[in-house]
């Protein structure tokens, strides 16, 4: 009986191919896990929240960003004071700097929010203008930088950036577990 479990244990261990891995032994990306939206009434939304890390839609070298856990809180009303419109967002990051932590904290303006989508937008950046898609209905947060026309920023830095960029909110479990680098 042992031995008969010996060789179904070997049996197992040389046929069925690991998680994450062809029959070629190539290792495969998992399919990334995107950050979930909580929202408090679907029906009726007035708050929702989500927590992920940013990455590229189409990672490479050139767009890498720089690693940031992301806490983002919307309120349907009482932004008129700091963003000037009702609606609004808070954006809280925390990124690893030279053996530190920072910190930082920024207000978005809604332009839309509706039962099944709220979009942000942002153009404090010298460079680029920001938007984010937050789909209620999938539970999704997606972002689309677009580069001023005009923007040069300090030595021309602008320059260096993609006329648009996508980006989706990942799971930021998801991410520790099973971010792949960039490809160049």
């Amino acid at each position: 009986m042992r031995l008969l479990l010996a060789l179904i244990f070997v049996g197992i261990i040389f046929e069925v191919p690991t998680f994450g891995q062809n029959q070629d032994n190539k290792t495969e990306s998992p399919k990334p896990k995107m950050a979930e939206v909580s929202v408090d009434s679907p029906s009726e939304p007035t708050f929702v929240q989500v927590d992920g890390v940013w990455e590229p839609d189409n990672p490479t070298k050139e767009n890498a960003l720089v690693f940031a856990v992301v806490h983002i809180e919307c309120y349907r009303h009482g932004g008129r004071e700091l963003v000037g419109t009702d609606s609004f967002c808070l954006v809280a990051s925390a990124s690893p700097i030279v053996g530190t932590l920072s910190v930082d904290t920024i207000w978005l303006k809604v332009i839309e929010w509706t039962n099944r989508l709220i979009v942000t937008s942002d153009d404090h950046a010298i460079c680029n203008i920001s938007q984010n898609t937050f789909d209620l209905q999938s539970k999704t947060v997606t972002g689309l930088d677009i580069k001023k026309p005009n923007a040069k920023g300090f030595m021309d830095a602008c320059k260096l950036l993609p006329d648009r960029q996508t980006y989706y909110l990942r799971d930021k479990i998801d991410y520790e577990f099973n971010h792949q680098p960039a490809k160049k």
